[in-house]
């Protein structure tokens, strides 16, 4: 039973897989693309740092958790072949069925201009909306908490890996936001690219991060999750009643080194959050379990903080 008691919602959160690739051979129309140079990326070095057996460990941690939902804030695959999808499906159906794991796709998922039946729309069972809608943002009502899916994986020039959501999806977003916090549901956005400012060097930043903001600092949200910057990150974005927190979480299977161990230092181990979430009389309380593996190759908690959320941050004053 969760600390915070049976009216807990338990949400697991993971990003940035980077499943290892089996075929390394590329289609002839890719040779002179984008694609060419990730592959000699991972050639050289992220296949290193990405390792499948850091992956099935921290899933057999979080799965032995329990948790009531599972979210993936993107970056399943690492050039987007079709290969790579194809073999993410078995990968999905072993983390939950599609109405316990909701997923939104990264960057690296759409790493080059796809056909709609190519892409990340393939996963669509794992990110679309109750009513059946793949279109962006998608919204998933779980009990009293609802999942607000925002897509910011659009093809980039070379050496770039920024995202953007445009301004129809964003007009949508804080329709829908408003929408939820008026019928007082706890709203957790998931958002691949970082929110806050200066997070991300402008090659790999959120092109439309001010639009974003000021959807979610006008109609309100209770929690914003991401990944990305491959880094544990905690920080806040201006909401309509207070700051509203924002949580980021490394690679989901990058291998610990010593310097992760150190003590002040940036830590890209491979790292889960479990995030609890219930309601109180004064609004919601969340608490938030970091596991981390450490170097002998289990996953040990790293940290526990715990926030609030009052009555008056839902929704939108008429």
């Amino acid at each position: 039973m969760s600390a915070l008691g049976n009216a807990a919602f338990r949400l697991a959160h993971l990003s940035d897989l980077h499943l290892p690739m089996a075929n390394m051979a590329l289609p002839w129309r890719d040779v002179f693309s984008k694609r060419l140079f990730s592959l000699i990326s991972w050639q050289i070095r992220r296949r290193h740092i990405h390792r499948p057996e850091i992956l099935d460990l921290l899933v057999a941690d979080l799965l032995a958790h329990r948790p009531d939902h599972i979210a993936v804030t993107g970056d399943v695959t690492n050039l987007s072949l079709a290969d790579e999808f194809d073999r993410s499906f078995a990968w999905l159906e072993r983390l939950g069925k599609p109405q316990s794991v909701t997923l939104i796709p990264g960057n690296h998922d759409r790493l080059v201009a796809l056909a709609p039946d190519e892409g990340p729309s393939r996963w669509t069972r794992w990110m679309q909306g109750d009513d059946g809608s793949a279109d962006f943002p998608f919204v998933r009502v779980r009990g009293a908490v609802v999942l607000v899916g925002v897509n910011t994986a659009v093809p980039t020039r070379l050496f770039q890996a920024s995202g953007r959501a445009g301004a129809g999806q964003i007009a949508r977003l804080k329709v829908k936001l408003a929408e939820l916090g008026r019928h007082g549901l706890f709203r957790v956005v998931l958002i691949h690219h970082p929110v806050g400012k200066g997070l991300a060097p402008d090659r790999k930043a959120l092109d439309d991060r001010a639009g974003i903001c000021a959807a979610i600092a006008e109609a309100g949200a209770e929690l914003v999750l991401h990944g990305h910057n491959h880094t544990a990150e905690f920080y806040a974005v201006d909401g309509p009643a207070g700051p509203i927190p924002v949580i980021g979480v490394p690679a989901a299977s990058t291998i610990a080194t010593a310097k992760d161990a150190r003590p002040g230092k940036i830590n890209h181990a491979a790292r889960w959050h479990l995030i609890e979430i219930a309601r109180t009389s004064a609004g919601w309380h969340t608490a938030v379990t970091a596991r981390r593996l450490t170097q002998s190759g289990a996953f040990e908690t790293c940290g526990r903080f715990a926030f609030d959320a009052p009555q008056a941050a839902f929704g939108i004053a008429s």
